[in-house]
């Protein structure tokens, strides 16, 4: 993993922008359920007699899988020696340490662990729906509100209470004010909530604490309210991106006083996922296949003119500044190549065009992409 940095989508304020734009697109993105969501009604994924529908994009849809084409991995499969996830489950977040160590997480507390051979289920003893992971050392945290995280990999007390089937251990964070001194310099978690942007650190005593990492009188200055991505390539400097085209640059976010500085996006579309290459180069994509570039020579986010789709897009990631993923709504997985966005190919999933809210890619040709009751890989294999 290239950096702490989290993606979140939760239920936050409504929206205020500072941002400076050509287009507009209404409406948050769907949250996927509150904490206690049950999966989705409907993972939008069609087989049987309805396959012989026409289509209007059968193209990037064939049957066959092969090598340069996504297909499903064994994550959904009920014959998996786990029993595979319910097909109605919505993946939200993909992250990872390497190929051979893969963790997704989604609706109604499913978690799951790829080993660089399969996917196995990982019980975390909750029904919560979990919107992101982070992977910090040997320990993973998953949660989907900062007052409630799960942990795996940490010892637990005498007495304290005993961990889930998968290991997992539920903790309440403390609350660190933004006057308290900071008693080490431990990796924060950034996170959106309310009119705020929140961090998350384990103390060295192995407390959770949660603080204000940006007031929500600086946000509202700022124009960032509403966020629903985080990302960085180092501990200290980090985008974030949200609603009617929200784009901010956090700096000194491991400090006591982050900063924060906001950019003009060119768009009053959401923007729903950020991925920043490295400190001079970043991605972000949002509604009607919106996608932004920045580069810190010209220090602006350009649009692009040649995005291969209208659909909404709600996540972005890369192994490198030439390989770099973005996944939407009805199937819809782009990929760019260091000169242009293409339509990437999805097999094996019939008339099923289940929207896609989560990728990852741990190096270049190991990528994953998840969604509702679907969760894909190059060729559908690691």
């Amino acid at each position: 993993m290239r950096a702490g940095w989290l993606v979140v989508v939760a239920g936050v304020a409504a929206c205020t922008s500072a941002s400076g734009g050509l287009d507009h697109h209404g409406g948050p993105p769907d949250g996927g359920g509150g904490p206690d969501a049950a999966a989705e009604p409907d993972s939008g994924r069609d087989t049987g007699a309805s396959d012989a529908r026409p289509c209007a994009d059968c193209e990037y849809f064939p049957d066959t899988c092969s090598a340069d084409v996504l297909c499903p991995h064994g994550l959904f499969d009920p014959d998996s020696p786990s029993g595979g996830l319910d097909p109605r489950t919505s993946i939200n977040v993909i992250r990872g340490r390497s190929v051979s160590d893969v963790w997704a997480a989604g609706a109604v507390g499913a978690v799951a662990h790829f080993d660089g051979t399969s996917w196995t289920r990982s019980d975390t003893g909750s029904q919560e729906t979990m919107r992101a992971l982070w992977l910090h050392d040997s320990t993973e945290v998953a949660f989907g509100f900062l007052d409630r995280v799960y942990v795996r990999g940490v010892d637990v007390q005498d007495g304290g209470v005993q961990p889930s089937a998968g290991g997992w251990t539920f903790h309440s964070p403390s609350d660190v004010s933004e006057e308290d001194p900071p008693t080490a310099r431990p990796e924060w978690l950034w996170h959106p909530a309310g009119d705020s942007l929140w961090r998350l650190r384990r103390s060295p005593s192995g407390v959770f604490e949660v603080q204000v990492g940006v007031p929500s009188s600086v946000c509202r200055g700022a124009g960032c309210t509403r966020i629903s991505s985080i990302h960085g390539s180092s501990a200290s400097e980090l985008w974030a991106v949200g609603e009617a085209g929200a784009t901010v640059r956090i700096t000194d976010a491991t400090g006591d006083a982050p900063k924060v500085e906001a950019f003009n996006s060119r768009t009053r579309n959401a923007l729903r996922g950020v991925w920043e290459a490295s400190p001079s180069e970043a991605w972000s994509v949002g509604a009607m296949g919106t996608i932004r570039h920045y580069a810190a020579a010209t220090r602006r986010w350009d649009a692009l003119s040649d995005v291969p789709t209208t659909a909404d897009l709600n996540a972005v990631w890369g192994a490198s500044s030439t390989d770099v993923w973005a996944v939407g709504n009805g199937g819809v997985v782009l990929h760019y190549d260091g000169h242009r966005w293409s339509r990437a190919k999805i097999a094996g999933l019939g008339v099923g065009r289940p929207n896609l809210t989560a990728v990852w890619v741990a190096a270049a040709g190991h990528v994953w992409i998840g969604g509702q009751g679907v969760i894909l890989s190059l060729g559908g294999k690691p």
